[in-house]
């Protein structure tokens, strides 16, 4: 954007529903400038910010377009703009979730932005805002993973919260699980994350927070609160995996054991101290017990499972360890 359009200095704001904004990153704007205009209480007179919340549809906004939105169109127009020491500006709205959005701020001190270069802008702006929503998916991604049972974030019972304490979005399983449990209600309530920390560490129900970082599009400094409690599904594929494992004899688990693991008949051997032969006869009898009639049907019988399995047969190995 930079290359495209040269200018002089530069605000990214993220704007919340409700809220006042949030200055993430500043290119050479004072510090003392910064915390003048989060005193001036922006929503009645930041322009840009009266716009967006009468329009929160993407797009390039100029000075001239946004001023009229303002409530006091004198404070920006006059006091503002003299103190930011601008002569022209322009932003870029991306929105995020929660009735929210990146604006991008570039300013010039001398001249103002021309036709011309703001025709380049509105061409350019659909493949910029194709970009922000590949990242925010990617940050969606990145945050199901980091989940406990690694679901994709619309299948989980989530919220999240801004830095104020303030709800951004909710998934429907969320809305589910506050439906059933009325003490989750009391974090409507809350004025900070760190409220919402100490009641989820002091909850009973089956929560676990994920901080985000303070540049976070969606939250900045925010944080995500979500249900880790095993669904219907793990609970049978681990019930699946215990009855397994009483099916089969000590030995048998050793071999089921190694052959997850990836080991051959003759490392298994060699492993157990016994003779292939044997290894043979006990595969049959666990064929039999498991209705498969090869060794590559019985780890596709298994392989639905196969983490829970190791887990118990881990466990059940390393009892029978410390009793040796």
């Amino acid at each position: 954007m930079g290359q495209l359009l040269p200018h002089e200095m530069g605000w990214i704001v993220r704007y919340r529903a409700g809220s006042e904004p949030d200055v993430l990153h500043t290119k050479e704007i004072d510090a003392k400038l910064v915390e003048y205009y989060l005193q001036t209480k922006p929503s009645a007179g930041d322009p840009y910010l009266c716009s967006w919340r009468g329009n929160s549809l993407a797009r390039v906004e100029t000075f001239d377009s946004a001023l009229p939105q303002a409530i006091d169109r004198h404070f920006y127009a006059e006091d503002f703009k003299k103190r930011a020491e601008f002569t022209d500006e322009l932003a870029l709205f991306l929105p995020v979730p929660g009735a929210s959005c990146i604006s991008l701020f570039l300013e010039r001190r001398e001249r103002a932005f021309t036709e011309r270069e703001l025709l380049k802008l509105r061409r350019l702006f659909p493949a910029m805002l194709d970009f922000h929503h590949a990242h925010i998916k990617s940050l969606f991604g990145k945050l199901s993973m980091a989940l406990t049972d690694c679901h994709p974030v619309e299948e989980c019972a989530l919220t999240v919260f801004d830095r104020d304490g303030k709800t951004v979005f909710s998934t429907p399983g969320w809305q589910k699980f506050e439906a059933r449990d009325s003490r989750i209600l009391a974090l409507r309530q809350v004025e900070s994350v760190a409220e919402v920390s100490e009641m989820v560490s002091a909850s009973t129900s089956p929560l676990r927070l994920l901080p985000l970082d303070d540049m976070n599009p969606v939250a900045p400094s925010g944080l995500v609160v979500y249900v880790a409690e095993m669904n219907e599904r793990a609970a049978d594929t681990g019930d699946q995996a215990a009855a397994l494992i009483e099916m089969l004899t000590p030995r048998e688990r050793d071999i089921m054991l190694l052959t997850l693991e990836g080991l051959s008949t003759g490392a298994i051997a060699q492993r157990l101290s016994i003779a292939k032969g044997s290894i043979k006869n006990c595969r049959l009898r666990m064929y039999r017990k498991l209705g498969v009639s090869s060794e590559r049907a019985m780890i596709s019988a298994v392989m639905p499972f196969t983490t829970q399995l190791k887990a118990y047969l881990s466990e059940e190995d390393r009892r029978l360890t410390w009793r040796s």
